[in-house]
């Protein structure tokens, strides 16, 4: 068991440097043909209203909205959950994957939502996967609704094109990827009444043994994806998925705006890909990747001066994102009276979740997550 331990410290421990060390390459990366004298003269010159504008649709519009889609698809495992539940720990989930590596923050929420609305961890988790892939499939969709309206693709030369093309290939593969996950987990739902007392009664004759656990987890994760069952509930979260990135497509282009960046709304959700890219690559906060990506699309397709094209991604990345997300996560830890040990009990359980799942299955298929309710701020 220790040698384990040891052994799962050190493979977080490299991936925390892997990810430093990639965002440090990228980030100067970034760096190059950047004149830094202009950069901070374009900041200066930043429009504090548009800015506010954004802060404000992004964290409240975009995550309310958030919060009502995934009262929706765990409306099967708990009617009525608190919005302002979904809603605190979405942005408490936030808060902790930009401050800490590993974007632990993704499992956080989930682990908390559980601990306030006594619902059990496996199905929450489930729910955060499809809210990933409903979201990538919103973002290609609207990607290929604005490319092909789009009257400003002539002349952006040979790097905008192979910006385009990226966008195009990474559209195809979310599309492939998630036609087969979302068959999978239909199948799965569709046919669950067939294979799932098998599975508890071979999870039951297995003890507490590995086998059993990953059957349980099994079991809780198709519960998760219930909402896939049910055509209206599946169109239901499909539009709020489209107003949801509608909506972070408003705060982006009020934040390019406050960064004097001028391109029409129609051109932010062909900007999109760039900055959904910046984000999910594994570096502490996006760092590095979201400057990299986001400044030479502005640059390559809209034919901004590259130096104002960083000076606006640093305010959309720093000042519009991760700083104000940061600040209102401390805020609802305090509001919610979740005390450090509280988040390092979530931070625990949520690292157990994202590394090993397999082995807190059982835990999360047949406990609610109850006993850290004290730190968890209780339910509202």
């Amino acid at each position: 068991m220790r040698r384990y331990r040891l052994g799962a410290r050190m493979k977080k421990t490299f991936r925390v440097l892997l990810g430093l060390a990639l965002g440090v390459a990228l980030l100067a990366l970034s760096f190059r043909g950047v004149e830094w004298g202009r950069v901070w003269q374009e900041c200066r010159n930043a429009s504090p209203l548009y800015i506010l504008a954004s802060i404000f649709v992004g964290i409240v519009f975009h995550n309310l909205l958030r919060a009502w889609r995934w009262r929706v698809m765990l409306s099967s495992e708990k009617k009525g959950i608190g919005l302002y539940n979904l809603y605190s720990t979405t942005m408490i989930g936030y808060a902790v994957s930009w401050a800490l590596p590993l974007r632990l923050g993704e499992v956080v929420r989930p682990v908390l939502l559980a601990q306030r609305e006594k619902i059990r961890v496996s199905p929450a988790l489930t729910t955060i996967a499809i809210e990933r892939l409903l979201d990538g499939l919103a973002v290609v969709a609207l990607f290929a609704m604005a490319l092909e309206a789009w009257p400003g693709r002539e002349g952006i030369g040979t790097q905008g094109e192979e910006i385009l093309g990226y966008a195009r290939l990474g559209g195809v593969v979310m599309l492939v990827g998630s036609a087969v996950l979302f068959g999978a987990l239909i199948a799965a739902t569709a046919t669950r009444r067939r294979w799932e007392p098998r599975a508890e009664a071979l999870a039951a004759r297995s003890g507490a043994g590995l086998r059993a656990r990953a059957l349980r987890f099994l079991v809780g994760i198709v519960e998760g994806g219930a909402i896939l069952s049910r055509p209206l509930g599946l169109v239901a979260v499909a539009g709020q998925s489209l107003a949801i990135w509608v909506v972070i497509g408003a705060s982006l282009w009020l934040g390019l705006l406050g960064g004097g960046v001028r391109i029409s709304f129609l051109e932010i959700f062909i900007f999109l890909p760039a900055s959904v890219a910046g984000i999910g690559v594994p570096t502490p906060g996006g760092a590095g990747s979201y400057e990299l990506f986001v400044s030479r699309a502005l640059h390559h397709l809209f034919g901004q001066p590259l130096d104002k094209a960083y000076a606006a991604t640093l305010i959309l990345h720093v000042v519009i994102t991760l700083v104000p997300v940061v600040l209102l996560g401390l805020v609802l830890l305090w509001r919610d009276g979740i005390s450090l040990s509280g988040l390092r009990e979530a931070l625990a359980a949520a690292g157990a979740e994202h590394g090993a799942a397999p082995r807190r299955a059982a835990a999360a298929g047949d406990q609610t997550a109850g006993g850290a309710e004290s730190g968890a701020g209780g339910t509202r």
